[in-house]
């Protein structure tokens, strides 16, 4: 079960298999009426969890093993370039470069990181040792060196104490087993990418923010979170991070990728499809997932706001 926990609602997917295919079994949706927003912050742990549990309830999910999304907003992550060293030593000098990077005392937060890369070696998953296994590094850039035989690439995620300690308490709250807490950035390349290697921009188009992230290889380059929903400074920051990416790995991001509850804004997408320099769809997070009949429908109309969900669920099938 993937849960995403957004700014202006709650979203259930569960997941499983069918004739070795992934599979479609349940979703659910709690959402304010009126575009009210609809704050996580501001309701009591309690609160979430019996919603979670009314959910899980009348939607009838039958598994207790969930995923949860932790927002772009409330995480830090950055690439960082270190020089090449066995994985024990990395394992001491992420730490230390951390402290250069992450906006708050290393002691509130924690760390964990993936090599994407060694000189001009593909992306490898390596985690840290001593770093959390619920916890999913995805990433943001915003300095990164050019690569070289004697220099690999760390994906550095950083997630405040206190949000561990709050989500972890929600999901005992609504007797679930949390597999696993992942940056949201992570689980929307997983749903609307998959293995295609190719160079993506993804644009999640929340209630309250917009989340614009830059994927090559399967990983995540760059990301960052405007705290607007303004289509023009949504464009320029696009234009941005897309140039940066392409002057710095010289190499074409080929297509834009929308998701987000926004994604029925028939005019704000054709904004940013007539706008931006490059090819620009609404994705699809469940063209790699099978389903029934009956909900095509649905999932045609509201898909893309489960993009984070279907990404967390598909974790564990």
């Amino acid at each position: 079960m993937g849960i995403d926990l957004g700014s202006s609602s709650i979203k259930i997917i569960e997941l499983g298999k069918q004739d070795e295919r992934v599979f479609l079994i349940n979703y659910a949706i709690a959402q304010t009426k009126n575009d009210a927003i609809f704050s996580i912050n501001e309701l009591k742990d309690e609160e979430i969890a019996r919603i979670i549990t009314d959910l899980i309830k009348r939607s009838k999910v039958s598994v207790r093993r969930a995923s949860i999304s932790l927002s772009v907003d409330k995480t830090f992550s950055t690439v960082i370039t270190l020089p090449a060293m066995p994985e024990k030593e990395l394992g001491a000098a992420v730490p230390y470069e951390a402290q250069k990077y992450v906006p708050l005392p290393l002691a509130d937060v924690v760390l964990d990181w993936s090599i994407l890369s060694v000189g001009n070696n593909k992306l490898s998953d390596v985690a840290a040792k001593g770093a959390t296994d619920s916890i999913s590094p995805a990433g943001g850039s915003n300095s990164t060196a050019g690569e070289s035989s004697s220099t690999v690439q760390i994906l550095l995620l950083a997630v405040p104490k206190e949000i561990i300690t709050r989500l972890t308490k929600i999901a005992s709250l609504a007797k679930l087993e949390l597999i696993a807490l992942e940056q949201e950035a992570f689980s929307l390349t997983r749903s609307l990418i998959g293995n295609d290697k190719s160079a993506y921009a993804l644009i999640d188009l929340g209630r309250k923010s917009t989340d614009l992230i830059l994927v090559d290889q399967g990983a995540i380059k760059m990301s960052h979170n405007l705290d607007s929903t303004s289509k023009e400074i949504i464009l320029m920051e696009m234009d941005r991070i897309v140039n940066t990416f392409q002057m710095r790995y010289n190499k074409k991001v080929g297509q834009c990728l929308l998701a987000g509850g926004r994604t029925n804004e028939k005019e704000l997408v054709e904004f940013l499809s007539t706008k931006l320099k490059i090819p620009v769809k609404v994705g699809d997070p469940f063209a790699r997932v099978s389903h029934s009949q009956e909900v095509g429908g649905f999932l045609k109309e509201l898909g893309p706001q489960f993009s984070v969900a279907v990404g967390l669920a598909m974790r564990e099938v």
